[in-house]
């Protein structure tokens, strides 16, 4: 193993002018470039302040695959307990709840359960009040959306449209669509 491998494998720390926006000391900026499952290659940036302890990360991955889709038809109500890892760059839909979860800006992606992104979609609907929606669809989607976590046989569509290609549904009735690079 050569030199170059064995100084990426522990973070590399530099001192900086970089002013702590919380006590106006100096930042230590500390890099580290790892791999991690389902992203393999991230790097990861931060910058911490040794007199307040402010911190604030970035990670980015490194490897991207061929841009994909992932459909996956929920018919009962084990298969809310799937396992799933959204990528940073993916967008959830859900067509027959009338649902779309756009990725933030500064999205980190996750690994959760199908049952985990309907919780995520009920915790969203409270932050709405009524004049960001209507109150009668909200509530009709809360619903919906409970009755579905408590085994009301609803069935239901996840896609997971991941520009990065790294997103997965550990199951095998997951269908694969490929398409081409944006």
């Amino acid at each position: 193993m050569s030199n170059e491998d064995i100084s990426e494998e522990f973070p590399k720390e530099f001192d900086t002018e970089s002013i702590c926006p919380s006590c106006g000391k100096k930042l230590t900026f500390i890099f580290h470039r790892t791999k991690i499952s389902y992203e393999e290659a991230i790097e990861i940036e931060s910058y911490f302040c040794k007199s307040c302890l402010y911190k604030s990360n970035e990670i980015r991955s490194l490897e991207r695959e061929e841009p994909k889709k992932l459909v996956f038809g929920i018919r009962n109500s084990g298969d809310i307990r799937t396992i799933l890892y959204r990528s940073p760059e993916a967008r959830i839909e859900i067509p027959e709840l009338n649902v779309d979860i756009e990725p933030g800006e500064i999205s980190t992606g996750e690994i959760t359960t199908v049952e985990g992104v309907l919780q995520g979609i009920l915790e969203k609907i409270d932050l709405f009040d009524e004049e960001d929606a209507d109150v009668e669809v909200l509530r009709n989607l809360k619903e919906r959306i409970q009755g579905i976590i408590n085994g009301n046989g609803e069935n239901f569509t996840l896609v997971i449209d991941d520009p990065r290609g790294k997103s997965r549904i550990n199951s095998s009735r997951v269908i694969i669509l490929r398409h081409a690079a944006e």
